[in-house]
């Protein structure tokens, strides 16, 4: 009898593994199986089938089929949600949960997962209404919690699967959601992190942390959170938040991310608002959001149908305009967008339906600035106008310029608008930048340039204004007077009666109204018939007058190639402003006498040390040494370090002092941020090159934008081999694993391009790299106990120079250069070197991460392996355990270098 039964439930169990579909039919033999069979029978016989495939732990099919079909067959003993305050769970299913929950932690990774696996899809099994034992709710929560935090990454994401369902996101205690929040933010795996995004309910703390994944290092993750949020009404989230997701999502360098923002994040925000662009708009606010909500109007309109799109437009149909008075930020910019769109897809007849002619758009741009210069406003209205004014010109752009009547107007609109007080920055790029294209002759605009700045800082003196009466108002002014007078006579006659009445206060009432009017009689009796003023102006000098000047002038200058003598007579403008008491009028004086200095190499040397200047003025300005420094990087990259000759021209004194003076401004630093001494190494930096070192002096600075432009600018000199320094590149590699730094997304992503490039563009880049190897490892294995370099592993780095080195090893010049040849050399001594402060242990183990080539030199092999057995002696006396590296290493110079392989992988999981 009892092998019968094993005999049926073994059939069963192999035929259920193929196809689901057949799932029901034996579903009912295995129920009739159970109700003829004692349960202690039915279960040792089921148990011992269901463990075949809980010991599988291959991601196949059949597994997958056998387990669901037992998860439903299970979950048929269950209670229904009728039955919960009379029925307990049954026998069959309490050995079950007994025999799952005791095995959860046995030694087998694979039986782990496999149970973690089966867990999952018995509560998946159960309805949606289905509830859940309390006690037994509680066992599932501690085995799956405990195996959260179980070795294997996979185990880890099939227990977030497993406690899917034992969530309560309503309850701010729930201690599923806390390590749900815990592990996707800190788990180390993808894995894990994208289980629990999958998984994890909705509320406002799961929002926020599904917000910071979006950042994520790993794409897929990142792919996850945009996919929670997106299943998030957009109401939910803040404006600041909206935009960020957009400008984050829409430009992230992952297609598969930009793919899930484009086709599931914004088509669902534009169903909440009913597919309306306007509501849309409005939700990222116009004003603060505006390259967000562009792009995002941008990919939504690539599937919209064009009616639907032009129905939404606020437009009369006869204008082709939208009325002044309904102008709006959301309907100006969706107006725009609709004509960038029809314009990309070259729809001139739709085109035509929205926009008029060239001359009639610059009269309406001239009727809006005065409607909004009509009457006062508020300074929140003063900014959504001239936010309105930039969308019209932005529009302007679109036109066509073959029609001189529009293109003249349009050219006078430009520099009326120039020359008003509704000119922000933003406004003045639009305008100039579309001046060089309705003025293309470099001569011209520069005249007109020259002319606006003119115009604005001195407009044309007036000497005299006049302002003649015509006879109806001499006419209407004479009526006055005689009104005036009867009523003077009337009044007098009543005060009259009022002193004989003795009513002496009436009487003082009306002298009163009589003197008003005999004042107001002789005003108009001595009106001239012309008035006559004389104004004197001087040329104005304030801080926003300068700003726009130098804004405009920049902006002009972006299109220009040669220094004309229409540029050289506005230089003094611009020198003028760098004693300017107003920083921001300084920041652009610098700006724009970098450009002087780009077009004139005369300039450049005339005038470099002005930009040097500035790091020695009392005033802490950042963003005048952030101007000022990238102008020193831009000068320096064009003309290069010889041409400007700096460090002869100068005495010893002389360089002592600046280069006191400027290190003055970076000894203000956190405690975090330790300068790095290198000290001890052979530099290849003399002569000019000694300047550079003023420079690397601000990759420790304070300051985040200050070390990220000198880090950059550095990267650029070496690429263009302005410079060479292998303690530079070492004070590079080491920022590229300092954790100071890793939250500057910016630097990092610079300093990752820079060794990509760095590699195989610079010839010197491999003894530039051997120079730098031992040095860095010396500076990391020595850094302070309180110094943030203690943090940093030194084996990833040298493992990270290696693997840079052995990309650039190649032949060059008929003879065979291999870096890593030299670099055992160097490791081995440095290893035998008694006085040596690196760390024995990170030099050996980095022996077998090298990619040795010695066939055909057996001297070189022999002094190696001289070497190497010196080191084995050294080794066996004090740590055996390397004994292992030195072995691979020595299978490695037996073997050709193609079948050697770095494994660049970390031995830990990928980083959040």
């Amino acid at each position: 009898m009892a092998s019968a039964i094993k005999e049926n439930m073994i059939s069963i169990f192999y035929k259920v593994q193929f196809n689901k579909t057949d799932h029901p039919q034996y579903m009912k033999k295995l129920t009739k199986l159970y109700e003829k069979t004692d349960l202690d029978t039915f279960w040792e016989h089921f148990v011992w089938c269901l463990k075949v495939p809980l010991s599988k732990s291959q991601q196949q099919p059949n597994v997958v089929n056998t387990l669901e079909f037992c998860a439903k067959f299970c979950m048929s003993f269950y209670p229904s949600s009728d039955n919960e305050s009379t029925e307990s769970i049954s026998p069959f299913l309490s050995k079950l949960f007994h025999f799952l929950l005791s095995s959860h932690n046995v030694k087998d990774k694979g039986v782990r997962f496999r149970i973690c696996h089966f867990l999952n899809m018995l509560l998946n099994s159960m309805g949606d209404n289905a509830f859940i034992d309390d006690n037994l709710c509680d066992q599932i929560t501690v085995s799956m919690m405990e195996r959260l935090l179980d070795k294997s990454p996979k185990v880890r994401a099939q227990a977030v699967f497993a406690l899917y369902r034992l969530q309560d996101p309503s309850d701010e205690q729930c201690p599923v959601i806390k390590m749900y929040l815990f592990h996707v933010s800190r788990d180390p795996s993808t894995e894990v992190r994208k289980a629990i995004l999958a998984t994890m309910g909705k509320n406002q703390k799961t929002l926020q942390a599904a917000f910071m994944r979006t950042r994520d290092i790993d794409d897929s993750v990142r792919k996850k959170a945009y996919e929670f949020i997106s299943k998030v009404t957009v109401r939910s989230l803040t404006i600041e938040q909206r935009e960020r997701l957009l400008k984050d999502g829409l430009k992230d360098r992952s297609e598969h991310v930009r793919t899930c923002v484009n086709n599931v994040l914004l088509p669902a925000w534009l169903r909440y608002f009913k597919g309306e662009y306007m509501s849309l708009i409005h939700a990222l606010d116009a004003g603060i959001g505006t390259e967000s909500a562009t792009l995002a109007l941008q990919v939504l309109f690539q599937n919209a149908d064009l009616n639907t799109l032009l129905e939404q437009m606020p437009i009369d149909k006869n204008t082709k305009l939208i009325p002044l008075t309904s102008l709006t930020n959301e309907n100006v910019l969706y107006w725009k967008c609709i004509i960038q769109h029809l314009h990309h897809l070259s729809s001139t007849e739709e085109l035509e339906l929205i926009i008029p002619e060239l001359s009639e758009f610059c009269k309406y741009i001239r009727n809006f600035v005065a409607f909004i210069s009509s009457q006062s406003h508020e300074t929140w209205e003063t900014e959504s106008h001239k936010f309105i004014l930039l969308q019209l010109f932005e529009i302007s752009t679109m036109y066509d310029l073959s029609d001189e009547v529009g293109r003249k107007n349009l050219n006078e609109v430009i520099i009326d608008t120039l020359m008003s007080d509704y000119c922000s920055t933003k406004i003045i790029e639009c305008l100039v930048s579309h001046l060089t294209k309705v003025v293309p002759d470099p001569s011209n605009l520069l005249n007109a340039v020259a002319n606006i700045i003119s115009e604005i800082r001195l407009p044309l003196k007036e000497n005299v204004v006049s302002q003649q009466i015509t006879a109806d108002q001499q006419h209407e002014n004479n009526m006055q007077k005689t009104k005036l007078k009867v009523e003077v006579m009337e009044l007098e006659e009543e005060l009259y009666q009022a002193i004989k009445e003795q009513n002496f206060l009436q009487a003082d009432s009306l002298k009163e109204k009589i003197n008003t009017l005999k004042e107001e009689i002789n005003r108009l009796c001595n009106t001239p018939e012309t008035v006559t003023t004389e104004e004197n102006l001087r040329e104005k000098n304030d801080t926003a007058t300068m700003v726009k000047c130098l804004d405009i002038l920049y902006v002009a200058m972006q299109s220009i190639r040669v220094l004309t003598p229409t540029l050289r007579s506005l230089m003094c403008l611009v020198l003028n402003s760098l004693d300017h008491p107003h920083d921001s009028v300084h920041v652009l004086a610098l700006k724009t006498l970098c450009v002087y200095c780009i077009l004139d190499k005369e300039l450049a040397k005339k005038h470099i040390m002005i930009f040097f200047y500035q790091f020695s003025l009392e005033q802490e300005n950042q963003d005048m040494w952030v101007i000022s420094l990238k102008a020193i990087f831009d000068l320096l990259l064009v003309y290069g370090l010889e041409y400007f000759d700096i460090v002869p021209s100068l005495d010893n004194n002389s360089v002592h002092n600046k280069s006191e003076k400027t290190r003055s401004l970076y000894t203000h630093e956190d405690s975090i941020h330790e300068d790095i001494s290198i000290s001890k190494r052979t530099e290849i930096e003399e002569g000019p090159c000694n300047f550079i070192k003023i420079l690397t002096g601000l990759l420790t600075n304070a300051n985040q934008d200050l070390r990220t432009i000198a880090a950059e600018g550095l990267c650029k000199l070496l690429l263009n081999q302005r410079i060479n320094s292998s303690s530079l590149l070492s004070r590079l590699i080491i920022m590229c694993f300092n954790p100071v730094n890793v939250d500057d997304i910016y630097l990092r992503q610079c300093l990752s391009a820079f060794f990509d490039c760095f590699i195989g563009r610079v010839p010197d880049a491999q003894e530039m790299l051997e120079s730098a190897y031992l040095p860095t490892l010396q500076v990391l294995c020595n850094a302070p106990d309180f110094s943030p370099l203690q943090e940093i592993n030194a084996y990833h780095v040298s493992r990270f120079i290696l693997g840079l080195t052995r990309r650039g090893c190649q032949k060059s010049s008929g003879q065979t250069f291999y870096t890593h040849n030299n670099l055992a050399f160097a490791i081995l001594a440095e290893i035998l070197n008694p006085e040596s402060k690196i760390d024995q242990e990170i030099l050996i183990r980095s022996l077998t991460d090298l990619c040795i080539q010695l066939q055909d030199d057996n001297l070189s092999k022999q002094n190696l392996q001289k070497a190497i057995k010196n080191v084995t002696k050294m080794v066996m006396n004090y740590d055996k355990r390397l004994l292992k590296y030195i072995q691979q290493f020595k299978q490695k110079l037996e073997m050709p270098s193609e079948e050697t392989e770095i494994d660049m992988e970390d031995d830990s999981d990928t980083e959040s």
